[in-house]
C-alpha cells in the first residue's frame, strides 16, 4: 500500500493571521479549543494533522484549504 503524502499547512500564515486579530498562541489556542502545546507543535511542524488544522483555521475564520501548502508536481 502506498503512503499519501501528508498534508501540510502554511503555520506561518496561521501565525500571522491570529497575530493581525492581536492574538497570541494562548489566545487561539483558547479560541480552537486546543491544548498550547498543541498549537505550539503544529507551528512548529512537529505533528499537523487535518483535524488540528481544521480547528485553527475555523477559530480565524477561514478554512483548512487556505492554509493547506500545496507541493509542486514534478512530470516523471
Amino acid at each position: 500500500i502506498a503512503d499519501r503524502p501528508r498534508s501540510r499547512y502554511d503555520a506561518q500564515r496561521i501565525v500571522d493571521d491570529a497575530s493581525a486579530r492581536g492574538w497570541m498562541l494562548t489566545d487561539l489556542a483558547r479560541e480552537a479549543g486546543l491544548s498550547v502545546k498543541t498549537v505550539t507543535r503544529f507551528v512548529r511542524d512537529e505533528i499537523q494533522t487535518p483535524k488540528t488544522a481544521k480547528k485553527l483555521a475555523r477559530a480565524l475564520g477561514r478554512t483548512p484549504a487556505h492554509y493547506l501548502i500545496r507541493e509542486a508536481v514534478s512530470a516523471a
